[in-house]
């Protein structure tokens, strides 16, 4: 198959040739002047019209495809995910239009979209480094299981916590939760938001977690291995290149894809499998066996 670069090149090549052969017409004074190039012309014409035949085909396949898997997802997903409570959670530079169609499959699903939350611009900014250090300073005494010292991992543990409703890490000491509080979820979240680095609807609690990947590779990392130290299974989806750092990760689950009408339905899947203690991988296009099963029980953990 052809590449875009070819077809355009033959295409220009062929308005040329073919402009010529316009005005020469097909008589002899054709045959006399271009010669074997009429020949060349008339391929030309052809191998044009067999790609544009084929491009036409493969653009109707493929939203056939779309169309099907969008009215087939209710069915396909149908009580994945009963009763399962699930955080969305953006990073600067995510796909909006993901995150609403992850949205959307979660509730085909049966599950609830627990909250969706979202770090900010300012969140990595640099002018506000001073500023997030005198923070982390500050709720840290309210934080579970991070060592003070390391500001990013602390405000990633902290935006954990303040969105899942006070969520601990699974090592975390129990004596230590029950110190600090019920309460300190709430006040991280409100801490977090006040401080303009974190937005959102906070969850009361969160089955699985679904990061939706940005263009800050490094924020988006310090958070994703935040919250793979919580019990909630977490997955990752974006392009290939958000993704590929924990391609084959035992913690966070992974859906890399380019188109997302299919791929929100592999995500719902995925949290399916991740429920059960999996730690699936999907590139684009691979689509979990569960949505081809014809009876796979289904269950929330926590």
């Amino acid at each position: 198959m052809r590449d875009g670069r070819t077809v355009a090149l033959l295409a220009g090549a062929g308005v040329a040739l073919l402009a010529i052969g316009v005005v020469l017409g097909s008589g002899p004074l054709r045959a006399a002047l271009l010669g074997d190039v009429g020949d060349e012309i008339d391929t030309l014409q052809a191998q044009i019209e067999v790609e544009a035949a084929a491009r036409a085909d493969a653009e109707a396949a493929a939203q056939a495809a779309v169309a099907y898997v969008d009215g087939a997802a209710p069915a396909l997903l149908a009580d994945r995910l009963a009763g399962a409570a699930v955080l969305i959670v953006t990073v600067p530079g995510a796909d909006g239009d993901l995150a609403a169609g992850v949205a959307n499959r979660i509730v085909q699903a049966g599950g609830q979209v627990a909250g969706e939350v979202a770090l900010t611009d300012e969140w990595a900014a640099t002018e506000t480094t001073t500023f997030r250090e005198a923070l982390a300073e500050q709720l840290a005494p309210t934080v579970i299981g991070e060592a003070e010292g390391d500001v990013e991992a602390l405000l990633a543990h902290a935006f954990v916590q303040g969105s899942t409703g006070g969520a601990a890490p699974s090592a975390a000491d129990p004596a230590e939760v029950a110190a600090i509080g019920t309460d300190r979820g709430e006040v991280l979240w409100s801490l977090l938001v006040q401080a303009g680095l974190a937005d959102g609807a906070a969850a009361q609690r969160a089955d699985a977690v679904v990061m939706i990947g940005g263009s800050d590779a490094g924020t988006l990392g310090v958070l994703a291995d935040a919250f793979a130290q919580y019990d909630a299974p977490v997955i990752l989806a974006g392009s290939p290149g958000q993704t590929a750092p924990y391609a084959g990760s035992l913690d966070v689950a992974t859906v890399a894809g380019d188109e997302w009408t299919m791929g929100s339905v592999t995500v719902a899947a995925v949290i399916s499998e991740s429920l059960f203690g999996a730690v699936p991988h999907y590139g684009p296009g691979e689509v979990p066996g569960i949505l081809s099963a014809s009876a796979v029980p289904t269950g929330t953990a926590g």
